[in-house]
């Protein structure tokens, strides 16, 4: 597994436990804005890493 695709799986991994969280013991409670903030940080890695891969490249 690529770098990216480990991202990806750690992300889906901390959304899940952010909402099974935000469920049990409320959207503002200290676990689900823990989970909330570590995938945002996810987020941003894996934003950093694949920008500009997508980028059109011109040839004249």
């Amino acid at each position: 597994m690529g770098f990216e695709q480990s991202l990806k799986a750690q992300m889906e991994v901390k959304r899940e436990l952010m909402i099974v969280s935000a469920n049990k013991y409320g959207f503002t409670s200290t676990e689900a804005l823990r989970y909330s903030q570590e995938l945002d940080q996810l987020m941003n890695i894996y934003r950093k890493v694949t920008e500009g891969k997508n980028t059109p490249v011109c040839i004249d």
